[in-house]
C-alpha cells in the first residue's frame, strides 16, 4: 500500500498560497513586471526576495520530485510520461495557451511596450509569436508558446521530468537504492545535509555567468537538482529525520543570509547583476544564495514533518485545487490589479484589495467552472472524478446472496 505523505500535501498548499501573496506584491516592488504601480517599494522588493523567493518554486520542484518517486514505484516509465503529459502539457496548450496567457500579454505590452490598441486587436499579434521548437538561452523554447507567463513552471517541470527520467530509473534500481542508503547514512551526522548545497552552488557558479536571460539554463539546472533531491529524499526516512534535527539551524542560516544580501541591496543599492561573472564576489554571492535557498527549503520540510503530517478536509480540497489555482492565479491577479493600481491610495491598501478580491474569485472560478466537470478537470490537469457506485435495487440486493 502506498504511504501517504500529508506533510508534503500541506507544503504544496502553503507554497501555492505563498506564490499568490508574492504575485500580489509584484505590482509594488522595484523590479519590472507585466503591470506596475506608480509608487514602488525597495523594502518590499528585498523582503519578498528574502522571505519567499529563496524557497517557494524550489519547494514546488522538490515536491514534484517527491511525487515522482511514488508514481514511478507504481507505474512504468511510459505511463509516467503520459501522466506528465496529461498533468502539464494539456493544461499548457489548452486553457493556458488560448485563455489564460493572452490577457497577460495584453497587460505586458500595455505597460512595457506602449501598446494602445484593444485586447482583441492584440490577439493576432499574440498568435503570430508562436513558433517551432528551438534551442535558445531559455529551455522553455523547446516547448514553445507565444508567451509563457507564470506557466513557465509547466514547461520546466515537463522537460525536467523527461530529461531526468533515466537517472530516476537508475535511482530506483538496486544499485541506486544502495547509493541513496549510503547518502542517507551520511546525513545522520550533524551538518552533512549541507552536502546538497554543493551541486546547487556549482550549478549557479558554472552557468549563471554565461546566460543573461531570465529563467535560463542556469535556472533549469538549479530546479532540476531540486527535483532530483526531492526524488532521493523520499526513498529513505533518514533524510526526513535529518531535516527535523536541522530545522531551526536552517532557519537561522536562512535569515542570516537574507540579512546579508538584503542589507547590501538596501544600503549599497548593489545586487548580483553588478558582479563581474566568475569574480570572487560573484562566486561568493552564488554560494550564499545556495545556502539561503537550501536552508529555507529544509526549514519548510522540517516544519512539515514535525507538525503537518495529518489529514484534514481542508487539505483534501486544497491539495486537489493547487494546480487549477496555480493556472488561474496570475491572470486573475493582473486583471484585478489592472484597475486597482490606478486608484489614489497607498501600497498596503492596494495590495490588500487585490488579494482580497483575487483569492475568492479564483476559488469561485475553480468551484463553478472546473471542479464539477470531468471534461474541464481533464483540461486543467486534474484526475477525473469517479462516479459514485449506483445504489443496489431491491431485486439485486435480495438476490446477492
Amino acid at each position: 500500500m502506498k504511504e501517504r505523505r500529508y506533510d508534503t500535501d500541506w507544503l504544496r498548499v502553503i507554497a501555492m498560497l505563498a506564490i499568490f501573496v508574492f504575485h500580489c506584491t509584484r505590482f509594488f516592488d522595484t523590479e519590472g513586471w507585466h503591470l506596475k504601480n506608480p509608487e514602488q517599494s525597495t523594502l518590499l522588493f528585498v523582503a519578498m526576495r528574502g522571505l519567499i523567493w529563496p524557497w517557494v518554486m524550489e519547494l514546488f520542484f522538490l515536491l514534484s520530485g517527491v511525487a515522482s518517486w511514488y508514481v514511478l514505484k507504481s507505474m512504468p516509465a511510459g505511463s509516467y510520461l503520459w501522466e506528465r503529459i496529461k498533468r502539464l502539457l494539456i493544461p499548457l496548450y489548452t486553457v493556458g495557451f488560448f485563455i489564460l496567457l493572452p490577457p497577460q500579454v495584453y497587460f505586458d505590452i500595455f505597460t512595457n511596450a506602449g501598446y494602445g490598441g484593444t485586447f482583441w486587436e492584440m490577439i493576432p499579434r499574440y498568435f503570430a509569436r508562436f513558433g517551432a521548437p528551438h534551442i535558445t538561452q531559455r529551455p522553455n523554447t523547446l516547448l514553445p508558446i507565444p508567451f509563457p507567463g507564470h506557466l513557465w513552471f509547466l514547461q520546466y517541470l515537463f522537460l525536467i521530468s523527461l530529461i531526468t527520467l533515466p537517472l530516476l530509473q537508475y535511482l530506483k534500481s538496486d544499485r541506486g537504492q544502495k547509493w541513496i542508503a549510503t547518502l542517507a547514512g551520511w546525513c545522520e551526522r550533524r551538518g552533512v545535509i549541507f552536502l546538497f548545497v554543493i551541486p546547487l552552488a556549482l550549478a549557479l557558479i558554472g552557468l549563471r555567468g554565461l546566460f543573461e536571460a531570465q529563467r535560463s539554463w542556469a535556472d533549469f539546472l538549479w530546479y532540476a537538482i531540486y527535483f532530483v533531491i526531492g526524488y532521493i529524499i523520499t526513498a529513505d526516512r533518514r533524510f526526513t529525520d535529518a531535516f527535523k534535527r536541522h530545522g531551526w539551524v536552517c532557519l537561522a542560516l536562512w535569515l542570516v543570509c537574507f540579512l546579508g544580501i538584503g542589507l547590501r541591496r538596501l544600503v549599497l543599492a548593489y545586487g548580483p547583476s553588478g558582479y563581474q561573472p566568475f569574480s570572487v564576489m560573484y562566486v561568493l554571492h552564488q554560494i550564499i544564495w545556495s545556502i539561503s535557498s537550501w536552508s529555507a527549503v529544509v526549514f519548510m520540510l522540517s516544519i512539515g514533518a514535525k507538525y503537518l503530517n495529518f489529514n484534514h478536509t481542508a487539505l483534501v480540497y486544497g491539495n486537489e485545487a493547487v494546480l487549477p489555482f496555480y493556472l488561474f492565479h496570475q491572470t486573475i491577479i493582473l486583471a484585478v490589479g489592472f484597475f486597482v493600481i490606478r486608484w489614489d491610495m497607498g501600497i498596503l491598501f492596494k495590495f490588500l484589495i487585490i488579494a482580497v478580491i483575487s483569492y475568492p474569485l479564483i476559488l469561485v472560478l475553480y468551484e463553478l467552472l472546473v471542479r464539477r466537470f470531468n471534461v474541464i478537470r481533464f483540461i486543467f490537469g486534474m484526475r477525473l472524478k469517479k462516479k459514485p457506485p449506483a445504489a443496489p435495487t431491491a431485486y439485486s440486493a435480495g438476490t446477492a446472496g
